[in-house]
């Protein structure tokens, strides 16, 4: 009898939890791992999105993302993306609470890359995503300005290291067409930030 209320308890537990963790419609997931596909250069890496779904690997669209040269190497990480207030990472996200525990989405912008990585990590954040803004040549990250180039296995290359010995979470960087079409998936509405003007964040009546 108690071997049958245990197994019991355990179907009602299992059922909680998978309800529990079942994004809502509005929720875009994001999956990104170190596996790389098979012909695919040092540094280049997979990154899965999909909106309404379970399992982004299995359902989600492909785009591709460039790894940081240094920090984390090994890594699977699925979890909603959430744009970081401010939009640039010029200071910690002030949407704490939305990016805990999530993979926090930036834009490049002037602030140092590893700056905007740390200050996710410090807020909760398992992973970071950076757009370019534009200064990557094209779509196969020939050449990035200061971000470096998909030649030299993965962006911050020349970075100096102390700053990535402090990183705890993956990060990778995407072109700004990619960033575009995530950006695009996104329920998002405009504020006004005195001090750092318009920004973008999750709305309010998403989950």
């Amino acid at each position: 009898m108690a071997g049958t209320n245990l197994r019991t308890f355990k179907l009602f537990l299992l059922v909680c939890l998978t309800t529990i963790v079942q994004p809502s419609q509005s929720t875009l997931l994001m999956s990104l791992h170190s596996k790389q596909r098979k012909g695919q250069p040092k540094g280049l890496l997979s990154v899965e999105i999909c909106k309404e779904c379970v399992n982004p690997r299995l359902e989600g669209s492909h785009i591709d993302g460039l790894n940081a040269y240094q920090g984390v190497q090994e890594f699977e990480v699925q979890a909603e993306i959430v744009y970081a207030v401010p939009n640039d990472g010029r200071r910690r996200p002030m949407n704490r609470k939305q990016i805990e525990g999530k993979i926090a989405l930036f834009n490049r912008g002037e602030v140092a890359l590893v700056e905007k990585v740390l200050h996710a990590q410090d807020v909760g954040a398992i992973a970071v995503i950076l757009i370019d803004d534009g200064q990557c040549i094209d779509e196969v990250f020939t050449h990035c300005g200061h971000a470096g180039k998909l030649r030299e296995g993965g962006f911050a290359k020349h970075d100096e290291s102390s700053k990535w010995r402090q990183v705890k979470i993956p990060a990778l960087f995407i072109t700004e067409v990619s960033g575009q079409r995530i950006l695009n998936l996104m329920d998002l509405e405009e504020i006004h930030i005195p001090g750092m003007g318009e920004q973008w964040k999750k709305m309010s009546s998403a989950a």
